[in-house]
């Protein structure tokens, strides 16, 4: 008995070549050229490679017509011509529909630039100039880094038209920023250009005079942060213009949620690249930079709240350095004297609890007392002990601190210096320098009580002593600092206890060191001003010595 899977075997070459080719579809409207019809059977020609293993050609299958019963009449040749030319004819219709579109785009970005001539202008002085620059930039821009430019602009109708997107230069967690050309000179129309200039071209043209185009920096603030937050951020911004260690505002963008500041963009160095090899010159330069620009922000009784390496951009090579990211920058508010005694000297000796007051193993189970609610905005290792004790009487004293921090690890050559991970663990790293009974009294002058079970946290060591045994430990291991590293200096210069030598390098480190003790005050109301601060003999004997700055 012979079964329909036998039947489908028994086909051979000669009756498989006989099953006639269907006509190919149409996906999606696309244009398919096909070959003229073919009216007859006409073979088509075998492949190159058509042989198989054992040399013998392969049945040519040709194009037959489909066998049709009795009673179908077969259509006449015509009659196909005519279904081909049809066919053709709406393809020809979609394809000039299509083109048409594309003529009508055209039109209007030829209008919205003859409208506009400098963006015409600048788009053809970077093609001529800049062309060769921008491919190389573009080149070393990732793929994943394009889309995400590419993302940015088609969801920000309009932005195409006054900045051309270059690269991605950072990103935060309520933040990214992007590299960019200013196409209509904004950043020269609210700034001029005393006050900043974009950073010079490698390669110039004369006949196009392009070496002017502008570099801004683009900041698109996530949607996450309250429109409260971004409005304050803008308003400081917009009021910190006419000091060149501050980024001020040049244009700020808005499509619907969406929100973008525009800053100047500055040529920097990562901090990590030069902070291990910054000589004691450098150093002084760095933070009279710092507090050029914090004595600004600070007549303005703003505070920062944000004060770190990566908010402070600074070339080593032009020695300049400018302050950048206000987005928890605040105005600083009226003393609450009720919310915090720490401006009366802290509470009354009546009010002061004693030691043994404090349970010993554990928490009240029914605390009543009230709770403190303070501004805790800032980056972990760098906040203040206010901050930390939760007062609501914070002042710019606290970017003062942080200034400090900074300092100390220009000074001692470890970043981060603090790396605590909670507010607990960075109180118990202060309380290991400056000791226990220090950090009672900077409790109690909060109107709190400190109490620890750690050990070998009684004692206290001065800043000098801590920067001397940074620095020992690290060239004890051998192979982690440099034969040339200005970090060989420090130990000449201080003694195990951290005094300056009665030599021209230990009277430098001596001045560097009562700038370091002023900014780390645990009482902010002892703690160093930014304007007093550049008063100090440390910037005041400012060195000019270029070679000493530079880095190799």
């Amino acid at each position: 008995m012979t079964t329909l899977r036998d039947k489908k075997r028994s086909l051979n070459e000669k009756e498989r070549a006989e099953v006639p080719l269907q006509p190919r579809l149409k996906l999606h409207k696309r244009l398919v050229l096909r070959r003229p019809p073919q009216l007859g059977n006409v073979s088509r020609p075998s492949p190159p490679n058509s042989r198989t293993a054992g040399d013998e050609p392969r049945n040519e299958i040709k194009e037959k017509p489909a066998t049709k019963p009795e009673h179908e009449v077969n259509p006449s040749p015509k009659r196909e011509l005519e279904g081909q030319n049809t066919s053709l004819a709406i393809e020809e219709k979609q394809v000039q529909s299509t083109s048409d579109d594309l003529e009508k785009a055209q039109k209007k970005v030829t209008e919205a630039t003859t409208k506009n001539p400098e963006i015409q202008r600048v788009e053809f002085a970077l093609e001529e100039y800049g062309e060769a620059e921008y491919s190389e930039e573009e080149d070393s821009v990732s793929m994943e880094i394009r889309q995400e430019l590419f993302s940015l602009v088609k969801s920000f109708p309009g932005l195409s038209c006054k900045y051309k997107l270059i690269d991605k230069i950072g990103e935060g967690t309520f933040s990214t920023v992007y590299k960019a050309y200013d196409l209509q000179r904004i950043s020269e129309t609210s700034m001029g250009k005393a006050v900043w200039s974009s950073p010079p071209k490698s390669r110039m043209n004369e006949s196009t005079q392009a070496s002017d185009v502008p570099i801004v920096a683009l900041k698109r603030i996530y949607v996450t942060s309250s429109p409260s937050r971004i409005y304050n951020e803008l308003q400081l911004l917009h009021g910190l213009v006419g000091c060149p260690n501050v980024a001020p505002l040049i244009d700020a963008v808005r499509y619907e949620d969406q929100v973008i500041a525009v800053l100047p963009f500055y040529k920097h160095a990562d901090f990590r690249d030069f902070y291990r090899d910054l000589p004691l010159s450098g150093i002084k330069i760095y933070m009279h930079e710092l507090f050029t620009a914090l004595s600004f922000v600070h007549e303005k009784r703003i505070i920062h709240r944000d004060i770190k390496p990566t908010n402070f951009l600074y070339n080593p090579l032009t020695r300049r350095g400018v302050l950048v990211d206000f987005g928890l920058a605040e105005k600083e508010a009226e003393i609450d004297y009720a919310a915090c005694p720490c401006f009366q000297g802290g509470p009354a000796a009546d009010e002061i609890a004693p030691v043994n007051a404090f349970p010993t193993k554990g928490y009240p189970k029914d605390d009543r007392r009230p709770g403190r609610r303070a501004n805790r905005a800032g980056t972990r290792g760098f906040r203040a002990p206010e901050v930390l004790l939760k007062c609501a009487n914070q002042t710019v004293k606290v970017d003062i601190w942080s200034a400090g921090v900074m300092l100390l690890t220009l000074l001692s050559r470890r970043f981060p210096f603090f790396n605590s991970t909670d507010d607990t663990a960075a109180l118990i790293e202060i309380t290991n320098i400056f000791g226990l009974s220090q950090m009672r009294k900077c409790a109690q002058l909060h109107g709190l009580g400190l109490e620890s079970n750690l050990p070998k946290i009684e004692s206290t060591q001065s800043l000098g002593a801590l920067l001397y045994t940074s620095i020992f430990l690290e060239a004890k291991q051998g192979d982690t600092l440099a034969e040339d590293s200005p970090a060989w200096e420090l130990l000449s210069a201080l003694d195990k206890k951290g005094r300056p030598a009665d030599t021209k390098l230990g009277n430098n480190y001596a001045e560097a060191l009562e700038v370091l003790e002023l900014c780390l005050r645990l009482n902010h109301n002892e703690r160093i001003t930014a304007d007093d601060a550049l008063k100090l003999p440390f910037f005041r004997s400012e060195s000019n010595d270029v070679d000493d700055i530079i880095l190799d």
